[in-house]
């Protein structure tokens, strides 16, 4: 009997984890959406990764009761990033009462160790845990990204069970754009079985930290799905901001327009404005370099009800007075007097604190993404396109009105 493609969520990211309560809306969310799959696996849990021998408490053991038993069409996969060295003893124990609470799958998540050499010893405990607890297997492998073969990636996959899903970023860590050709490419250096696609899209953690991801779903051919064993999507740290784009990817999986699904989304959630307002200029989403002084307007007075999204909604805030400020200068049909060149540079002074700004806004630089790949022996080799200049469009109104201020 054929399995149905695995498509949802992987809560993967780096960074305070999701609550409980958002843990099942999501899942709410990938019912709705046609999807089936919700995978635990935030790096930051303390029993996923640095405490990951140590049992799940019982207020964990509950937690995965209650998200398995959410929907009937969503499987809950637990996953676990056993230590250079751990014996199939010690993961198999770990995760069967996961298991015995209701998770269907498991994922060894191999990924970020310095363990190229362990490519034996995954393929190991992968097939004990297999065989001992006999649900769905899936490794995130050490080398999982890039379309080369490794060592590693040629030990692990040789006599590695068919039925166990290898999974994969794409043809770098994060990446813009991943066609059919990339996953059959990666199909044949594991050993000809199709990838499980985890799209680091939209995630924003660990050095993407000041910025938001909430565009659309682009860059994926039509294809592609056909070319993988599944998507798994790995979000953001705030969650109702990783929507958008998991509803773009949604209709993309129906084979619906993305960007268009996209769209209605957010004007519904009243999420437009701060998702151009942290876009950048090769996003579709990105509002044109040169936006209406209603649309600065509209960002000055924006408000929202997501606690999470407001530190970028203040910085915002912020960037509008000052661009609105600027266009003052730019737009001025008359010679200014001095009393309005003195309100206007007084507003201007604040453009300092705006730079000094964490959370980046309308496009402020640099944007900074981990853009690598894996070499022929498995390491990483970081682009130069992961480190993005960019000015933000506050930065350019503001030099711009200063220079005619000067005259």
């Amino acid at each position: 009997m054929t399995q149905p493609q695995i498509l949802g969520v992987i809560e993967g990211f780096y960074g305070t984890p999701w609550s409980h309560a958002q843990r099942l809306a999501c899942i709410d969310f990938i019912s709705s959406s046609g999807w089936n799959t919700y995978v635990w696996a935030a790096k930051q849990e303390p029993r996923h990764r640095e405490q990951w021998n140590e049992p799940f408490t019982d207020d964990e053991l509950d937690a995965f009761a209650e998200l398995s038993q959410r929907s009937s069409s969503v499987q809950v996969a637990v996953g676990l990033t056993p230590g250079d060295g751990a014996s199939e003893h010690q993961v198999i124990n770990k995760l069967l009462p996961a298991i015995h609470a209701g998770c269907k799958a498991v994922v060894l998540c191999f990924d970020d160790l310095p363990v190229l050499h362990s490519a034996q010893q995954h393929q190991h405990v992968a097939h004990a845990v297999r065989d001992a607890i006999g649900v769905p297997v899936w490794i995130v492998p050490t080398h999982y990204a890039g379309t080369n073969s490794s060592p590693y990636l040629t030990a692990l996959c040789t006599g590695l069970h068919p039925d166990i899903e290898v999974m994969w970023t794409g043809p770098t860590v994060v990446t813009d754009s991943i066609t059919s050709t990339d996953a059959q490419q990666r199909a044949k250096v594991t050993g000809g079985r199709r990838p499980l696609l985890w799209d680091n899209t939209p995630v924003n953690d660990a050095r993407m930290r000041p910025h938001l991801n909430m565009g659309p779903l682009t860059g994926r051919d039509n294809t592609l799905l056909a070319s993988c064993s599944g998507f798994l999507w790995n979000p953001m740290e705030e969650f109702a901001a990783s929507l958008p784009t998991l509803v773009s990817a949604a209709a993309w999986c129906r084979k619906e327009n993305a960007i268009d699904a996209w769209s209605s989304y957010v004007d519904a959630h009243n999420l437009r404005l701060i998702a151009e307002a942290t876009a950048y200029r090769t996003d579709a989403h990105w509002p044109g370099d040169n936006p209406s002084t209603e649309w600065w307007q509209a960002v000055k007075e924006l408000t929202v009800s997501d606690d999470q999204l407001l530190p970028w909604v203040e910085a915002a805030k912020q960037g509008a007075q000052l661009a609105l400020a600027a266009r003052q200068v730019i737009t001025a049909e008359h010679e200014l007097t001095q009393k309005e060149r003195n309100a206007i540079l007084f507003q201007l002074m604040g453009w300092a604190a705006y730079q000094s700004q964490e959370k980046k806004t309308f496009g402020a630089g640099p944007r900074t993404r981990p853009i690598a790949t894996q070499d022929s022996d498995g390491r990483f080799a970081l682009m130069p396109s992961s480190i993005e200049e960019s000015d933000s469009l506050v930065d350019v109104l503001v030099r711009q009105a200063l220079h005619l201020l000067k005259g």
